[in-house]
This record gives C-alpha cells, structure tokens and sequence, in this order.
C-alpha cells in the first residue's frame, strides 16, 4: 500500500491523511495490544512511510493519544442508547450500564490505564491542551447522561463520578488483566482473592458512589429544610 498517498498539502487534505491513519490504528487495536502497536505496522497499513507518518502526528503518543478520544467519544454515544433502557433514579441499572459500556470496549479501557504515565510524556504542551479541551467536552456530555438517570444527584457532583469512573477504570484494568506470568501466579490458592475482577469490581464501586452522592444530596436538602 505504500505510496498511495500524495503529500498533503491543503489543510483537508492533511485530514484525510490524519483519519486513514487513524482508521489503520484503530483496525490494529482490534488485533494487537496498545503495546504492539508499531508505526512500522501502522504506516504501512495506512498507505504512507513511516517518516510521513510524523507528518499528521508528532509521535505515536499522539496516535494513541486522539485513538483515546476516539474511544470516549463511542463511549458516550453508547451510553446515550442505553441509557434510555434504563428508569430514572435506579442506581445499580446506571452502574450496570456504564460498567459493561467500558468492559466491552478493552482498547478504550487500556488507553485509560496509560494516558497519564504513559500517553501524555511524550507530547507537546499544545496536543495535551488541545485533547484536554476535547475530553472535557465528552465527559460534561457523560455528566449530563449520569443527571438525566439520576437526576437527584447534581451536575457537579455527575461531573465528578465521570471523571472518578475514569480513574477508576485506570487503576482497575492492569489489575484485573496482569500479564502472563502474573497471571498464573494469582491463579495459585494462597493468594485467592486478590484478582479485581474488571466489570463486577467497576459496578460496585460505581453502585455505591451513586448511592453515597444521592445521600449526600438527601441529607443537604433536609439540613436546608
């Protein structure tokens, strides 16, 4: 495939590049490990030379970094659908959801777990800026999904289990998919127990930060009164 582009010269042209490249990446990350994830790989898939490659992205951080946003944004469109399935004010049917929502999508949950150590120590001050903006649009879009379900809990307040869902998600996901080795080791009866296990683990503890942030606002309202 190589050298089926020409160089790209008009800003639109440079964003057709930018989303083949994109389409090539994420086809791979149904196939191979955000590790694997090679620009060799990539720029062949995508039809361009790997120097060219640096031409619409300015590492393979910044590849991963818009493949993340990607990825939320898919998120918050399926939420949107499924929450309709689900009655207002039922806490454990909106965890349920926003769990299997992540859990059915390993590449957006691996990005999570490496955008902070990993993702973003490679970029420039103005790609971070420019994603960070972008992320803060798609997780007001998840707060307001979270206040519509339950809307007894304040938009702030859904604004900042958004964000703790993704830390969570971040911390949760290495621990519940160790390597090989690691693997067989918490496999042996001494140490029972110790293995999160990704959607349940994420349901619970979305289950009881709703149920605590709706408390919080029940008892603020009865002070008031």
């Amino acid at each position: 495939m190589r050298g089926t582009f020409q160089r790209a010269r008009k800003p639109e042209e440079k964003e057709i590049r930018r989303k083949a490249i994109l389409k090539a990446a994420r086809k791979m990350l149904g196939e191979v490990s955000v590790a694997d994830l090679s620009l060799n790989e990539l720029a062949r898939r995508s039809g361009v030379s790997k120097p060219n490659v640096y031409r619409y992205f300015e590492s393979r951080e910044e590849v991963l970094l818009q493949l993340w946003i990607e990825e939320v944004r898919d998120l918050d469109d399926r939420l949107e659908e499924s929450f309709r399935t689900v009655t207002r004010g039922d806490v454990p049917a909106v965890a349920r959801v926003v769990s299997a929502a992540f859990a059915a999508r390993p590449p957006l949950c691996e990005l999570t777990s490496i955008a902070a150590a990993v993702i973003e120590r490679n970029l420039s001050a103005e790609a971070i800026f420019t994603a960070k903006l972008t992320l803060v649009e798609l997780t007001t879009r998840f707060a307001a999904q979270l206040h519509d379900r339950l809307p007894a809990i304040a938009l702030a307040d859904c604004a900042w289990a958004a964000s703790a869902t993704a830390v969570q998600v971040a911390g949760l996901w290495p621990g519940a998919n160790p390597g090989v080795v690691a693997r067989e080791v918490l496999a042996r009866p001494e140490l029972a127990g110790m293995s999160p296990v990704f959607e349940r683990d994420l349901t619970r503890f979305l289950e009881v930060t709703f149920a605590g942030l709706q408390a919080l606002a029940s008892a603020s309202q009865s002070s008031i009164a």
